[in-house]
């Protein structure tokens, strides 16, 4: 566990000194802060529209940065041929993931929540400002379930970055970014591919779909901008679900990389 534990405060030390992360982090605040001037345009959807844009910022800054840093921590360690000097130590291959992974998540972690509570610095002052105003034109503010939202987007960058590992055990940076896009993209369509081999009449294709929907991340459920922006109780039950479909799909992710890792060969 010390050893893991190392690997990954060394993970998050090199992260945060990365010129690029904090090029994506400062874009990522003015994002936010540009909510404000877009709220100027229409006045009456005030916390609506900074709620609905500030998350959509955190969410795709957070992904960018899931996929650079998981593409890069492997690959980076055997093409500087750095890993030769790691496991001329007692460090085993498994520890060597695990620390990598636990190093992004926890840079991640401070990302997130930096660009938080800049976003809610920015709520809580256009609800103390507009109040009464925003209470008048919908009932009362719509920012009791953002909290909820954040940390199920925080949760998609943990399999984000599992899936990013898993890649960029056995391919190229570019390969890498191209596979984990690609798996993105399918799994924000989980539910349609779900709903398409139901429909679909031939058994053939029908079972393949049923297989690719068992198997990718079904990363549908991590969007609850719906419920930050427009209000609305979040089932505790959905809560609990998503949380433990995410240690486990992360936990076999991490094997999955663990196993391929073990069985590479360094030249």
């Amino acid at each position: 566990m010390f050893r893991i534990t190392v690997i990954a405060y060394n993970t998050l030390l090199e992260a945060l000194r990365d010129r690029i992360l904090y090029s994506i982090v400062i874009f990522a605040f003015l994002m936010i802060l540009g909510s404000l001037v877009i709220t100027s345009i229409s006045a009456e959807q005030y916390n609506k529209i900074v709620i609905d844009f500030g998350l959509t910022t955190i969410s795709a800054i957070g992904i960018l940065i899931s996929i650079f840093l998981g593409m890069n921590v492997v690959y980076k360690e055997i093409e500087k041929k750095t890993v030769y000097n790691i496991f001329s130590k007692p460090v085993r291959r498994f520890e060597f993931i695990l620390g990598k992974y636990l190093g992004i998540s926890l840079t991640l972690l401070i990302i997130t929540i930096s660009m938080s509570i800049v976003l809610s610095i920015i709520v809580f002052y256009l609800e103390s400002k507009y109040g009464t105003f925003i209470s008048y034109h919908y009932g009362g503010n719509y920012n009791s379930q953002y909290f909820w939202a954040i940390l199920f987007t925080y949760l998609e960058f943990l399999i984000l970055i599992a899936i990013s590992l898993v890649f960029s055990s056995f391919s190229t940076p570019v390969m890498t970014v191209l596979f984990v896009l690609l798996t993105f993209i399918i799994g924000r369509f989980s539910t349609d591919i779900k709903l398409f081999s139901q429909v679909i009449k031939d058994p053939a294709v029908s079972y393949i779909t049923d297989i690719m929907y068992r198997v990718i991340p079904h990363l549908d459920l991590y969007n609850l901008r719906s419920y930050a922006v427009y209000g609305g109780d979040i089932p505790y039950s959905m809560i609990f679900n998503t949380t433990v479909y995410t240690f486990i799909y992360c936990a076999a992710l991490l094997i999955l990389s663990v196993i391929i890792f073990e069985n590479k060969e360094f030249k």
